[in-house]
Order: structure tokens, then sequence, then C-alpha cells
């Protein structure tokens, strides 16, 4: 077990003291930085060009009403604050609101009845750049029992940018319904008063203390039942997969530069492979220690940490470690049973098919987690540490027998796969020439 552990330290001393570690630790807060960056620098780069449009009225009764909540539109964006305040722990944030362009409307006169060369001369006109988009509207837009010419239609080179589309829809509709009431003697304030919609509140259960008081139900938090196992689960997902595959290169390069057969002279190839897998599982856990710690100083900062549960952390760290030797087993299995990068990419690819089945799957399990599926997928052991850890993380949490069974299955998978790995290892780190196969490597693993 000395050598073992003398093979772990080494490659976990290598590890932390290489550039690609220290790369690896800044780059997700690196990455964040330069995303938020991103965005705020967008945001004062955004185009606020005016959006110059035609309107096409064959009704005659809209256009008027539209230039004018076009340019009480315009007046709102030249007067408003374009930021809010957020008020966090105390502290008060203050976030700039993403500008927007004017929209100026302009009013397109049909000369007789050819509608298409209209539509033509419009099209035109946007090809120039001397419009943006253009709408027509049609003649019996306002009868509502028409069966012709009741189209709204928007015309654009630009299908890209829906604030204009959205803001015509929504404006149009509304003067429609508007004289659609007038002209039917019906109130519109009344109507919306009476069609006004009750807001939907979402709430816990509520429960009974041993005291016999019963505590109200609370409202739902969207941190705690969506963000925090989401991100948790991510979070797990992506330490796993930083370190693990990192064993198949590493396996591979030392295999075909000679430096696996030097090694072997001083360790059996059993003490060899689990020193390897060890100091993977350390330098993996140094990763998520470091993250965890960053994220929970962040939660902290704005108040949220107290929606994540203490437990999860433990969670976290036992899941981690199971996923590490059981996907880096496989790996190093890989590694060892290939002569040529090329091989080892054609076997990567059954193993990276069940690696990524809970990435495949974790949707369906967040909309329904107590589900006979979610239950099932979370005891089907490659995929118990991403999808048991997410169900967990999901209030109200997971039966405690589930949980055992899950964790039991899985510790019994990953010490098959060490073992078959270990098996493949011992043969094929020296094997050279012919690529391996399934079948070949089913052999190694039942040879004595």
């Amino acid at each position: 077990m000395k050598k073992v552990w003398r093979v772990a330290v080494t490659e976990y001393l290598n590890a932390v003291r290489s550039k690609a570690f220290i790369l690896g630790v800044l780059a997700l807060p690196l990455i964040m930085a330069l995303t938020i960056a991103v965005q705020f620098y967008a945001q004062k780069k955004t185009d606020l060009t005016p959006r110059r449009f035609a309107v096409l009225d064959r009704s005659g009764q809209i256009y008027e009403s539209l230039a004018a909540k076009a340019k009480a539109r315009n007046e709102s964006l030249r007067t408003r604050d374009n930021s809010v305040s957020i008020e966090m722990k105390g502290q008060r944030l203050k976030m700039d609101l993403p500008q927007q362009p004017e929209f100026v409307p302009e009013e397109f006169k049909l000369t007789g009845d050819d509608a298409k060369a209209a539509e033509l001369q419009l099209s035109q006109r946007v090809q120039r750049k001397e419009l943006f988009a253009f709408v027509i509207v049609g003649s019996n837009i306002l009868v509502p029992d028409a069966k012709t010419d009741t189209e709204l239609r928007y015309h654009t080179e630009t299908p890209t940018f829906q604030d204009l589309p959205a803001w015509l829809d929504s404006t149009i509709n509304a003067e429609i319904r508007e004289r659609r009431f007038t002209a039917a003697g019906v109130d519109s304030k009344q109507v919306r008063q009476l069609s006004r919609q009750v807001p939907l509140q979402r709430l816990g259960l509520a429960e009974k203390k041993t005291s016999g008081e019963v505590v109200a139900a609370k409202r739902e938090n969207p941190i705690a039942t969506h963000a925090v196992p989401i991100g948790a689960m991510m979070l797990l997902f992506m330490t796993v997969m930083s370190s693990a595959p990192s064993l198949l290169n590493t396996v591979l390069e030392e295999k075909m530069a000679k430096i696996s057969e030097v090694l072997l002279a001083s360790v059996s190839p059993f003490q060899l492979m689990l020193g390897k897998l060890f100091g993977t599982v350390l330098v993996s856990l140094t990763l998520s220690t470091i993250y965890l710690g960053g994220v929970s100083w962040m939660l902290w900062k704005f108040g949220q940490l107290g929606n994540v549960p203490g437990h999860l952390f433990a969670w976290f760290f036992l899941f981690q470690l199971l996923a590490l030797l059981m996907f880096g087993s496989l790996f190093i299995a890989v590694g060892a049973a290939c002569s040529e990068i090329r091989d080892a990419q054609n076997l990567m690819f059954p193993v990276m098919m069940v690696v990524m089945i809970p990435m495949l799957t974790w949707m369906a399990v967040l909309q329904s987690p107590a589900s006979p599926f979610s239950r099932a997928l979370s005891l089907f052991p490659p995929a118990t540490p991403m999808i048991m850890f997410l169900r967990i993380a999901i209030p109200p949490g997971v039966p405690a027998w589930e949980i055992a069974l899950g964790v039991l299955l899985t510790t019994l998978f990953m010490l098959g796969c060490v073992w078959a790995s270990a098996k493949i290892f011992r043969i094929g780190i020296l094997a050279q020439g012919q690529p391996p196969s399934i079948p070949r490597l089913i052999a190694w693993v039942f040879s004595k």
C-alpha cells in the first residue's frame, strides 16, 4: 500500500504544480468574469439605430393610434432611468437595464388596388436600408367575423430582431380589441377588470410540529428548487469530467514513451494503476474544494447560502469520489489497452455514451424526481452519482432507503470497474501491435 500512495502522491504533486492545473483552477472564475464583462460590453454596444418601419393600413383606422403609441414609447425611452436597484443582505446593487432603440413609423398610402406592387415597393425600400421593416394591416382587421383580408403581416430582412414585431403584435392587437369593444357597445375598462388574472402563488406544504402547532406553507424559492440542484449537479459533472478523462491521456502517453515499462520494474501493475487513480482523485477533490469554497463565499455574500442544505456538501464529495473511481478506472483501462490515440478514440465512444447518460436525462428527472423513471435511473450505477445527487438536492429529497441502495449499488459497481480495469491494465500496459476490441478486452478481464 505504501507504493500505491507513493505513486498517488507523485501523480498529485506533479499535477498541482503544473501550469495546466493552475489554469484549470482559474478557468471557471475567469470564464464567468469574462462572460459577465462581455455581457456588460455588449449592452453598451447595442445597436440603438432607430428602427424605421412603414405601415400600410388598409383599414384606415390603425395607423394614427399606432404612431401615437410609438411616439409615447420613444419619449418614455428618452426619460426613463436605465438602471434598477436590487437589495441583497443589506446591500443595494445597481444594475443597468438593456437599452432599446426607438421605433419610427411612417404611413404608406396604397395607390390603386395592386397590393403586390406595393409589397414589392416596400420590400425594395427595406433592401436599400431606407426601412427596417414594414407591416400590412388588412382592410377587415376590425371585423370580428370577417373571413377575408383580416391579416396582420410583418415583413423584414432581419427576422432575428424580435423587439419590433413583438411590440407591433401587442400594440396593434390591443387597439383592435379596444375598437371592437367600442363598436359592440362594451365597456373595455370593465372587461379588463373582469378578465384580470389572479397570480398563482407557488407554495410548499403545511407542517405540524410535535407540539401540535401547524406551520403555514412557505412560498416556493426558485433558487432552492431549481438553481441549487441544477448548479450542484453541473459542478459535480464538471469536476469529474475535468479529471477522469485525463487518465486516458496520461496512461497512453506513458505507454507510448515506454515509461510504463520502467515504472513496472518497481511496482506491480495494480499498484501503478491504483496510485494513478488515487492521485487523480486527490487532484479532483482539490479542485472541487476550491470551487465549492468560492461558490459558498459568493452565496454567503449575497445572502443565499441558507438555500443550500449543509448535507449537500457531504453528498457532493461522496458521489464525486464514487464517480471518479468508477469512470477513472474505465479511462485507465482504455488508455492501457491502446497503443495509438486513434484506437483510444474508437474505444472512448461507448464509455462516453455511458458517462453522458445523466446529461441526457436530467431535465426529465428535474420535472418528476419521484417518478419510476427517475428512481430507476438514480439506481443505475453509472448514472447514480449525478442523478441521485440531483434528486437529493431537489426538495423534499429522497427516501433514505433509496440513497442507501444507490450508494451500495454504485460502490459494488465501482469495485467491479476497478477490478476489471486492473485486469485489462495488467495485460494491456505491455501489449503492443494489434488494435484492441471489445471482445478482446472482455477476454483479458476473465483471463488468469
